[in-house]
């Protein structure tokens, strides 16, 4: 009987002994989270931009805003480097009526760690046969979804301004 309570308590010190020296890292290094970043392509400000139908010929001539997603390189210069993996990134308009966010343009990183978004002026009029730009003002924000072991990331809000052609007086 004393063999087996002898027995029990090595195996029980053992046990102990091996768990205590367990690294606490045992499951690897955690990775570094991936980094957002945008600016619009024509670099103007990031706060509240605002865009005139005048400055335009067509919508597609609008900045697109360019998000890149970045980790700390693991070299000794610790520098940023835009990822290579494809992330989905989707740019949020807010809807103060619903007090909502919804997906206004969907788009992926490309294999330089960049996804470039489209802000749309245009309005659904019920009187146009098709849309028009029209005096607007929306706020948006950038979301990237999660991918793996990498945490969604999500931008600061930014406010967007729409602004008509004045019309010819003659």
């Amino acid at each position: 009987m004393k063999l087996r309570s002898m027995t029990a308590i090595i195996a029980t010190t053992v046990l102990s002994l091996s768990m205590a020296s367990i690294p606490v890292n045992a499951l690897g290094t955690p990775k570094e989270q991936q980094k957002l970043s945008w600016a619009w392509a024509d670099g103007g400000d990031r706060g509240h931009r605002d865009f005139s139908e005048d400055d335009y010929d067509t919508v597609d001539e609008l900045p697109t805003i360019n998000v890149t997603i970045s980790y700390k390189s693991t070299g000794s210069d610790s520098s940023t480097v835009a990822t290579k993996v494809n992330r989905q990134v989707v740019l949020e308009k807010y809807s103060p009526e619903t007090k909502t966010w919804s997906a206004s343009h969907i788009t992926r990183t490309d294999a330089t760690g960049v996804a470039r978004l489209r802000i749309s002026p245009l309005c659904d009029d019920e009187m146009s046969a098709y849309p028009m730009w029209c005096v607007h003002t929306d706020t948006y924000r950038i979301r990237v979804l999660k991918s793996g072991t990498q945490r969604p990331a999500l931008s600061s809000q930014f406010v967007v301004s729409f602004v008509t052609s004045e019309e010819d007086t003659f």
